[in-house]
């Protein structure tokens, strides 16, 4: 007979979600379930085997279980009709019922469900879930209808690896679509009075916890209490992250159990029967999941919680397993994308290790010692989470294990002192003041403990995304381990997982020279990657998206494994070239080694901010003019412009134009480049001696390009700059253009696209591509587009 049926049922349903994210017809569906049908049918009746009884008919719910998950995800994946109904925003009016409202540090969004959406001229739209922004102080209820008119929006699709995702983040939370709200209307006051109760007791707590705390442990209590996070300290956001117990900071399994044991503990203490203590006790943990917002991982605690206390009720035996693949059923049968959150992955991989592997590590090491299984129970969820924090964070906190030894002892006193605390304050305030000071201490002490960790070496180490091979090396590894401990218990079986975390962790050699070409919006930034694993950033600037080092540029770098930089070039001192590359260095995670800066002398007061931000940061600062030379192994990278005895108008016009070679590949970088420097480029492109001119000295190891294989246009594509003699001269192959989509500068302008196209170039632009890179060993050349490669 089979043990765990909930299991079986669970694997069912994913593998009809995986057929329908695949986008398989339903003809390969239907030959899915028939083989499964008939599967089914030769194991229980005509061969012969241990596993698979008369009795197990479960299994033929399992086909249609199938036919289910397929559908439900087919469904899920399907854009509402409104969608192609505009490009990506447009001016409109809503109506719809609030579900839900969260607050933010710039106002709120407001949930709005079953919409209908009225565009000029056309016929009214239905769409399910759409998310309002808005600012006013109006208090808008659960169950209002509202009105609201202003710009409705489609979600941004990442354009770069390692940023965020926001269409598929929203995608997963089942909301269509946002909206900046210019003026809302409440038409129905109608409301939930359950909500408006829940609402209320939320407002005070935090109204008290603010009161009786200082702003960093308040923001942090209610994060972890409430699930509002917009009162959040970014500097305790970041030491909780690098230490890894920001899971601390997320309504968990942890906050539910305790609450949920204390409350059904203290209703069987004062001799409620067992039967209404169990839906009391469900209700209290339900209520708290709503006032919280439900975040996957609470909807996931809420459920294994109600799974336990119904299985005590009726006499049955908690199943970890069991509980986590009915919690996770139901949460698929809601919402089935929820499988790519990270929420859901890593709140169900901690729950996995603790079910699958702490018995294991148990048995491998038999002891009685508490401290010893705490030890081995986050080592167990450390292994089954590390894929997915690797997948989404790019970095492993290296002393995690440790971290969360030494902070999660206190985690039951920090929550029921905490509460009783925001009781206590809410009806007499100098009480929750005088309660609230074990929790203040623990919350400092946290903080203390994650500021050691953080100055430790190595206590982030990054890894980068990795790919789809390692990652399912690791998972089969893992599988092996459990086997090999159930079968023959031998101590050395503990290499294996060690072995798949190399594997998993271990930096990939760059076998040839990658460059990517970043989407920044209007601006510029480059990364270059040799062989010799030497990493480049020219430039990284944006007048248009806003802290584009932190969301753009810095994510970017950590999915390729990079937290160092041993070059980073300024091409001139605009803010759409260096904007990015201020935040990075004040943030100073970023290790840079050397900052090269045109050799001019007319500095302005940009170029001056940088360079001394450099210094304070005790980075090496050096100046490149016509004629230097940076070389790297066969890479050979050459400054064309500035000479050192130019005079610039502008900061445009001392822009540092490099010409990279490594064997038959040849890259020109012309930065934000003028008519009068292009004719300088060109005369010196066509005649090196001519260097001899500007800077005194003639560089013989220089051979022009005959013709280019890439071209980075200049100044984002406006046509004042790479003239057809120019592009006649140089001849690229394919021609690069960094500029922000529907720019107020109009770039590229038509009249340099038509020059382009005049010599047959390749052109493609960062809006429309998303990040460029380009793969040569100097012989061959590749070129992806990002947003081609991951619709």
């Amino acid at each position: 007979m089979i043990k765990r049926p909930l299991v079986w049922v669970l694997a069912a349903y994913l593998a009809g979600m995986y057929l329908a994210w695949l986008r398989s017809s339903v003809w390969i569906a239907a030959v899915w379930i028939g083989i499964l049908l008939l599967v089914i049918y030769l194991l229980m009746y005509r061969i012969k085997n241990r596993w698979i009884c008369h009795c197990d008919t479960f299994l033929w719910s399992l086909p249609f279980l199938l036919l289910l998950g397929y559908c439900s995800m087919g469904s899920q994946m399907k854009k509402p009709e409104l969608y192609q109904a505009f490009e990506q925003e447009i001016t409109c009016q809503l109506t719809g019922q609030v579900t839900m409202v969260v607050e933010k540090q710039w106002g709120r969004a407001i949930y709005v469900h079953n919409n209908l959406i009225i565009l000029s001229g056309e016929d009214p739209y239905r769409c399910e879930n759409v998310i309002v922004f808005c600012s006013d102080d109006q208090n808008y209820l659960v169950g209002n209808q509202i009105t609201v008119s202003g710009t409705l929006q489609k979600f941004s699709k990442a354009s770069n690896p390692g940023q965020f995702n926001e269409q598929l983040y929203y995608q997963i939370e089942n909301i269509d679509f946002k909206m900046e709200a210019k003026s809302i209307t409440v038409t129905d006051s109608g409301y939930s009075r359950y909500h408006l109760i829940l609402g209320k007791i939320k407002n005070k707590l935090i109204t008290t916890y603010a009161a009786i705390l200082s702003d960093k442990e308040a923001g942090a209590l209610i994060a972890m209490l409430l699930g509002e996070k917009y009162l959040l300290n970014d500097e305790i956001k970041q030491l909780y992250q690098e230490n890894g117990i920001s899971h601390l900071l997320a309504i968990s399994g942890l906050h539910v159990s305790l609450i949920g044991m204390f409350v059904f503990g203290l209703l069987r203490r004062c001799k409620v029967p067992i039967l209404p203590a169990t839906f009391l006790a469900i209700f209290f943990i339900y209520s708290y999941g709503v006032l919280t917002n439900f975040s996957v991982s609470t909807n996931r605690a809420v459920m294994m919680m109600v799974v336990f206390l119904l299985s005590s009720l009726f006499g049955k035996t908690y199943d970890m397993l069991s509980s986590m693949a009915l919690s996770a059923f139901l949460i698929f049968l809601q919402n089935p994308l929820q499988i790519f959150s990270a929420g859901f992955l890593l709140s169900y991989g901690a729950v996995l290790g603790i079910a699958v592997i702490f018995p294991c590590l148990k048995q491998l090491f038999q002891t009685k010692n508490s401290i010893i299984d705490s030890l081995l129970i986050s080592t167990s969820a450390q292994i089954t989470t590390t894929p997915f924090v690797l997948f989404f964070f790019y970095q492993f906190p290296t002393y995690g294990i440790l971290t969360n030894l030494i902070i999660l002892p206190f985690v039951t006193l920090l929550t029921l002192t905490s509460i009783f605390a925001g009781i206590a304050g809410a009806i007499y305030l100098p009480l929750g003041i005088f309660l609230i000071g074990g929790a203040n201490y623990i919350l400092r002490f946290y903080e203390w403990v994650c500021q050691i960790g953080s100055n430790l070496p190595w206590n982030l180490i990054t890894v980068g995304k990795p790919d789809m091979l390692r990652e399912l090396l690791y998972v089969l590894l893992t599988a092996l381990f459990v086997l090999t401990v159930r079968h023959y218990n031998k101590k050395i079986s503990i290499l294996i997982p060690l072995a798949a975390l190399i594997i998993l962790a271990y930096p990939q050699a760059n076998t040839d020279l990658e460059v990517t070409f970043l989407d920044v919006g209007q601006g510029d930034c480059i990364y270059m990657e040799s062989k010799s694993n030497t990493t480049y950033l020219i430039d990284g600037g944006s007048t248009d998206v806003m802290n584009v080092g932190r969301y753009r540029i810095k994510p970017f770098l950590l999915s390729k494994g990079t937290d160092k930089l041993d070059y980073v070039i300024m091409t001139h001192s605009d803010s759409d070239h260096i904007s990015g590359l201020t935040e990075i260095m004040e943030d100073g995670k970023m290790v840079i080694k050397n900052l090269i800066l045109p050799d001019i002398a007319n500095k302005d007061e940009a170029y001056l901010t940088l360079e001394a931000l450099a210094k304070e940061k005790n980075i090496k600062v050096s100046y490149i003019k016509t004629g230097d030379e940076l070389l790297d192994g066969d890479i050979h990278i050459f400054c064309l412009h500035p000479s050192s005895s130019y005079e610039a108008a502008t900061s445009n016009a001392y822009s540092a134009v490099l010409s990279i070679s490594y064997g038959n590949f040849d890259m020109l970088l012309t930065g934000d480049l003028q008519q009068d420097g292009e004719e300088r480029i060109t005369d010196l492109l066509q005649d090196p001696k001519l260097w001899k001119e500007y800077d005194n000295q003639l560089i013989s190891n220089f051979s022009p390009a005959v013709d280019y294989d890439v071209l980075k246009v200049a100044h984002h594509g406006s046509k004042y700059s790479t003239s057809l003699e120019f592009l006649k001269l140089i001849q690229p192959e394919f021609s690069i253009i960094s500029c922000g989509m529907d720019n107020s500068y109009g770039h590229p302008h038509e009249e340099l696209l038509d020059r382009l196209d005049n010599i047959e170039s390749d052109t493609m632009i960062t809006y429309e591509s998303g990040a460029i890179t380009i793969w040569t060993d100097g012989r061959r050349m590749g070129v992806s587009e990002y947003r081609k490669c991951y619709k």
